[in-house]
C-alpha cells in the first residue's frame, strides 16, 4: 500500500465522459477505503479537467456530510495530474481504467507489471486477444487483482432478477430476451464508439457487452457459454449526427445475437437473445420503452421488466405477482457499487467475481456473434478462439494481430465498395 493510513490511492486512466461523469462521483462515498488520487490522459487537459471535476465533487460531499471534511481536505491535497503511467503507478495501488476500448487492456497491463491492482470499464477489450494477453499477464503478477467494471450487474433490477430466478420463482429457466441499448439521437453514441479499431465494434461491443454480462449474472456463472449464432448485426442508420457533426457509421448500430449457455454439471441449456442498439429497440413486449426490456422464461413461469419500477411475474397456474424495485438513481449508484465491492476484494486479497476470465468470454461472444454473421453460421466459443490464436500466429503476439482481428470482423460494415 502506497500510503500509510491504510487507505487505498487510487489513479483514473482515461479521464473523458463517463469518468467524468459517474467514477468520479463514486470515490466520495468511500473516502474511509479508497481516495481517487491521481489522473492521467493522453489528452492532459482533459486529465486537469477531471481533477477540477473532482475537487468539486469532493467539495460538495462535504456540504452534505460535515464529518467528512478532514478526509476531504486531505484528499482534495493529494489530488495531481500525471505526465505518464509510471509516474501514476508510483503513486497509487489501484487504477480505474476507462481509456478507449483499446487502450484498456494495454493499461491493465502496465498496472500489473507495476504491481498495480486494475479495473476496468466495458467493454473490457476490442478482441479476446487482447484479454487473453492480459489475462497471462495478470497470472504472471502475484498478489495483484483485476475486476471488469460493467455496472449492470450491480443495478438493482439484475440484482432482483437474479435472486429471483435463484430462488426458483419461475422453476428452471429456459430462455431470456432482452433489449439493451440507446435511442436514434445525436447524443448518446460518440465518436470514438462508432470508430472500429478505438473500440472494436458497434453497438455489440457497447450495449451487447453490457446485456451479456447482466443476463450471464442473471442466470448464474456455472452456466457457460457454448455457441453464437448472429441472428442480424447491421447498420440501419449510415448517416448520423454524432457529437453535433455529420458522421458516417462503419460500425454495427443493431444486432441480435442468440447465445447457447449450458450447465456443464447436469448438461442442460438455455437460449439468451439479445438485442444491442443505437436506434431503439425492434423487438420484444414492451414497445413503449425501446431503450431496455427483458424477458425470462421459466418451466414455471415467466418474468418481465422494462425501465419500470417493478418487476412482473406471471405464473403459469395463473397467478400475477408485482414486485416493487428500490428507487434507482441512475449509473452513478452501481458504478460505486462496482468499484467498492472491487476495493474490497482488494482488502481481503479475494478475486472479484467479475474477473478477467467472466470479461475476456463476453468479448468472445461478441466477436464469435461477427465471426457468425461473416460465416453464416453459429460459431462455438472454442472456435471463435481458435480463429483468434490463428491471427497471433500470423502477426505474433501483439496489436498487429488485434488490428488485423479487428479489420475481418468489422469488414462487412464499411462504407461504399
Amino acid at each position: 500500500m502506497k500510503s500509510k493510513d491504510g487507505i487505498l490511492r487510487v489513479g483514473g486512466i482515461g479521464t473523458g465522459r463517463i469518468f467524468q461523469w459517474a467514477h468520479i462521483r463514486s470515490y466520495p462515498r468511500i473516502l474511509h477505503k479508497a481516495r481517487l488520487v491521481g489522473f492521467y490522459d493522453l489528452n492532459k487537459a482533459r486529465a486537469e479537467q477531471a481533477l477540477e471535476k473532482a475537487r468539486t465533487v469532493l467539495q460538495e460531499y462535504t456540504e452534505e456530510h460535515p464529518e467528512a471534511a478532514d478526509a476531504v481536505k486531505e484528499n482534495i491535497s493529494e489530488l495531481e495530474v500525471h505526465d505518464s503511467l509510471e509516474s501514476l503507478f508510483e503513486q497509487v495501488d489501484v487504477v480505474d481504467i476507462a481509456t478507449h476500448a483499446r487502450g484498456r487492456m494495454p493499461s491493465a497491463i502496465a498496472a500489473f507489471e507495476h504491481g498495480v491492482h486494475a479495473m476496468a470499464e466495458k467493454p473490457m477489450a476490442r478482441t479476446w486477444t487482447e484479454t487473453d494477453r492480459a489475462a497471462r499477464r495478470l497470472a504472471a503478477s502475484k498478489g495483484v487483482l483485476f475486476q471488469l467494471n460493467d455496472d449492470n450487474v450491480f443495478e438493482p433490477k439484475y440484482r432482483t432478477l437474479s435472486d429471483l430466478i435463484s430462488q426458483g420463482i419461475i422453476g428452471k429457466p429456459q430462455s431470456m430476451t432482452l433489449v439493451r441499448g440507446s435511442a436514434l439521437d445525436g447524443k448518446t453514441v460518440l465518436k470514438a464508439q462508432a470508430n472500429a479499431m478505438e473500440n472494436g465494434g458497434g453497438c455489440l461491443l457497447d450495449y451487447g457487452s453490457h446485456g451479456m454480462a447482466g443476463t450471464w449474472s442473471v442466470i448464474g456463472r456455472n452456466y457457460r457459454p457454448v455457441l453464437v449464432d448472429a441472428v442480424s448485426i447491421d447498420v440501419l442508420y449510415r448517416h448520423r449526427v454524432l457529437e453535433d457533426e455529420p458522421y458516417i457509421m462503419e460500425v454495427d448500430d443493431n444486432a441480435r445475437v442468440k447465445v447457447l449457455f449450458q450447465d456443464p454439471d447436469t448438461g442442460s441449456w438455455l437460449t439468451v437473445y439479445i438485442e444491442a442498439t443505437w436506434c431503439g429497440a425492434h423487438i420484444g413486449l414492451a414497445r413503449e420503452d425501446r431503450r431496455f426490456q427483458i424477458q425470462i422464461v421459466g418451466d414455471q413461469g415467466v418474468i418481465e421488466s422494462t425501465r419500470g419500477p417493478h418487476i412482473t411475474v406471471r405464473h403459469y397456474n395463473g397467478g400475477v405477482t408485482e414486485l416493487p424495485l428500490r428507487e434507482f438513481a441512475g449509473e452513478s449508484i452501481s458504478m460505486c457499487d462496482e468499484i467498492e465491492t472491487f476495493i474490497d476484494h482488494i482488502y481481503a486479497n479475494t478475486a472479484p467475481e467479475l474477473d478477467i476470465h467472466f470479461g475476456g468470454d463476453i468479448i468472445a461472444i461478441c466477436g464469435a456473434a461477427y465471426l457468425s454473421a461473416i460465416r453464416k453460421k453459429a460459431v462455438s466459443l472454442e472456435e471463435f478462439k481458435e480463429y483468434s490464436r490463428g491471427f497471433v500466429k500470423k502477426h505474433g503476439d501483439t496489436a498487429k494481430a488485434d488490428d488485423a482481428i479487428v479489420a475481418e470482423l468489422l469488414a462487412p460494415y464499411k462504407y461504399g465498395p
